[in-house]
């Protein structure tokens, strides 16, 4: 029998304190990102370029919000940098599994998230076409399978959607909203074209990550859209759709006649449709410290992030909720016109 003495006890307790503080855990942090001016340049390059069609000056910033995140399938966050981020009040820690299924790999996960912000690009040019009247098409395709669901038994990549159970998609989100309505564990009827030729699969269903009575079938999808006026986006290595709002903004700004944003200094997050919805996005906190040290005043977010963004405003920036581009658009023609003017906001009033 070996026995410990006092101060060998308390020695190993501070040894194991510290052991434990470099054990895995199944959290990822998020932390303020870096923030870009989507009117400016990057580099030596425009931030954004279009291409084909007519273009007018602008002028003031609206920058685009990103998060910095730590964890996921790339690597597992230690328990001493959750506790670190549990006690900062700019880091949120969330459970990976929060954002990530347990079978992603970090691969997908990159794959993922690359083409997401790349069809965010594609579908905000989608959006400003669609609200400036101009026409265009909008095809879906698959990036990528997870090897575990019941899409890699049946698509590949590159795959274009027609229909699900009957009904034709030119959009993500209505390929998405088809397939969910397909209970988990029947069978959803896709039709896709690969090489030219049409196929027809029944597909089952699992539970969605976010619904168990909601249909999910395990691929990634990508938009793509076909017109002559095209928008060519300096590389930021970023992921992630959110930055849907600010890309369709800035697009529109250089479209139309007049300044949209004047001289003033803005912050937009939140995804979109190419009928102009905006969607709600994660890591808002974080988002809202980054616009404000970047010196933004105003930020726009979509409505349905406004509940958890109202407990962490920060000083200085007024928080104007949106739920589609048509109120993005008509809310900076409204502080062009008068800064202080009476608009919607995210108050704890």
């Amino acid at each position: 029998m070996t026995i410990f003495s006092g101060s060998w006890r308390r020695l190993l307790l501070v040894w194991l304190a510290i052991a434990a503080t470099a054990l895995p855990v199944p959290y990822l942090s998020q932390q303020p990102g870096p923030v870009f001016n989507t009117l400016g340049s990057l580099g030596e390059q425009d931030f954004i370029e279009i291409t084909n069609a007519e273009t007018y000056p602008t002028s003031g910033q609206l920058d685009m919000t990103t998060v910095r995140e730590v964890g996921g399938p790339q690597r597992t966050i230690t328990l001493g940098e959750a506790v670190y981020g549990w006690l900062n009040p700019d880091i949120s820690v969330i459970p990976r599994r929060a954002n990530y299924p347990d079978d992603i790999t970090a691969e997908q996960a990159r794959t993922q998230s690359t083409r997401a912000f790349a069809s965010s690009q594609e579908i905000a040019l989608g959006a400003v076409l669609r609200e400036l009247g101009i026409p265009f098409t909008e095809n879906v395709f698959v990036v990528d399978v997870i090897s575990d669901r019941p899409a890699a038994l049946f698509l590949k990549s590159n795959d274009q959607i027609l229909s699900v159970n009957g009904v034709q998609v030119n959009s993500i989100g209505g390929t998405i909203e088809e397939v969910r309505k397909t209970s988990p564990g029947n069978k959803a009827t896709i039709v896709i074209l690969r090489d030219d030729s049409e196929l027809v699969f029944e597909i089952p269903t699992v539970a969605a990550p976010d619904s168990e009575s909601a249909g999910s079938i395990g691929a990634f999808l990508t938009s793509e859209i076909n017109s002559e006026i095209e928008a060519n986006f300096a590389d930021q290595r970023v992921g992630g759709p959110s930055a849907g709002l600010v890309f369709a903004l800035a697009i529109y700004d250089q479209l139309t006649l007049g300044e949209l944003v004047g001289n003033a200094h803005i912050a937009v997050t939140g995804t979109i449709t190419t009928t102009g919805e905006v969607g709600s996005i994660g890591g808002i906190r974080q988002k809202m410290i980054g616009a404000k040290k970047a010196g933004a005043t105003v930020f726009l977010l979509p409505i349905d992030n406004c509940a958890e963004a109202v407990q962490r405003i920060p000083a200085g920036l007024r928080a104007i909720p949106v739920k589609t581009l048509r109120e993005a658009i008509s809310v900076l023609e409204k502080l062009k016109s008068d800064a202080s003017g009476d608009l919607p906001s995210c108050s704890a009033g």
